[in-house]
């Protein structure tokens, strides 16, 4: 059943794959083919992100899981960092929006050939 005052979250828009770095190299994985739906960046999120000089590319919401900061998001072969995460509990299911930032900082495969089909 339903419960009044939740959002219902979907994850029907892709798979990201949440990478775990060390020293600029791809180091583990920590979740692959984690089911994501992609979110609107507001207003207010956006220009918080411009004063903490920082820019929001992309923002998805994941089933909650464990994300960490420092983690490496990768979506479609484009690496992102993270700049915030957000533990949404009054959503049904629970879950997590990451706001992202395209990495300015290529991360090398440090795993020997991790996933050919991720251009990494």
């Amino acid at each position: 059943m339903r419960l009044k005052n939740r959002a219902f979250e979907t994850f029907n828009d892709g798979a990201l794959t949440v990478c775990t770095t060390s020293e600029r190299s791809i180091t583990g994985v920590r979740q692959e083919s984690l089911r994501f739906g992609d979110k609107t960046v507001g207003v207010n999120r956006f220009f918080q992100a411009q004063i903490a000089s920082s820019q929001i590319d992309r923002m998805v919401a994941v089933p909650w899981t464990d994300i960490r900061q420092n983690d490496l998001i990768v979506i479609g072969g484009i690496q992102y960092r993270i700049v915030k995460i957000q533990d949404k509990f009054d959503a049904m299911p629970p879950c997590r929006y990451l706001s992202l930032e395209e990495s300015k900082v290529r991360y090398k495969d440090g795993m020997n050939g991790w996933r050919s089909s991720q251009t990494v």
